[in-house]
């Protein structure tokens, strides 16, 4: 039977899988809450299939917004998820920078939701909700990063390291992303179509760890 040591408090452990539990619960809050603008089209008495299939082409907006929202919250959850592997303690400031990784995290619906009704309004009324989401993204990626400054290099006691590939691969990716969205951001001052332009560093960084990169270390297995 493990014997707790004077340093370590009873229930520290618990306490920290606390705070990774309720950061769980916002994430799927969220990602739950991207589905409440999905009202079927209405169907009336006499509506024939193409007439049907039409109302649900005219929602193709919606459906891309929820997947592009959905697919970013899951990747901060993922940034998330990775880094809690390797915390075991915690303190105020830990427990403050977890909180501002998750206020942008319970925008996304609200982002989405804005950009889908935008969209309707055609090119001049749909830039305002593109830049909100746009921020919002922004926002996202520098939390995550000052979260893991804080844990992997202020407080790193409070952690296990982080293999220097992982390590390099998880900066990377965030500079990356916060980088490709302020792209984004300042493009859509010419245009949205242009300004899509800006997450090609992304897909090129994308393209790159996932083919080319030797990120790749044996697999430790421990007895």
């Amino acid at each position: 039977m493990k014997q707790h040591t004077e340093d370590k408090h009873p229930k520290q452990d618990f306490q920290v899988e606390r705070i990774a539990f309720f950061s769980d619960a916002v994430y799927a809050i969220a990602l739950t809450l991207l589905v409440i603008e999905f009202r079927p089209p209405h169907i009336e008495k006499g509506d024939t299939a193409p007439i049907i299939w039409q109302r649900v082409v005219e929602m193709k907006y919606l459906f891309s917004s929820v997947v592009f929202s959905f697919i970013l919250i899951v990747n901060y959850w993922m940034r998330h998820h990775s880094l809690f592997k390797h915390i075991h303690n915690y303190n105020k400031d830990i427990i403050i920078a977890n909180m501002m990784t998750l206020f942008p995290i319970i925008f996304f619906p609200f982002s989405t939701a804005f950009f889908y009704e935008g969209s309707h309004a055609g090119n001049e009324a749909v830039i305002v909700p593109f830049r909100l989401t746009i921020l919002n993204n922004i926002l996202a990626g520098i939390s995550m990063y000052y979260f893991y400054w804080l844990v992997m290099k202020k407080y790193k006691q409070f952690s296990y390291p982080m293999e220097a590939e992982e390590k390099k691969h998880f900066e990377t990716r965030l500079i990356v992303m916060a980088a490709s969205f302020t792209l984004v951001l300042l493009l859509s001052f010419i245009s949205v179509d242009v300004s899509l332009w800006g997450v090609l560093p992304l897909a090129i960084y994308g393209i790159y760890s996932r083919y080319f990169s030797k990120k790749k270390t044996p697999v430790k297995h421990h007895a």
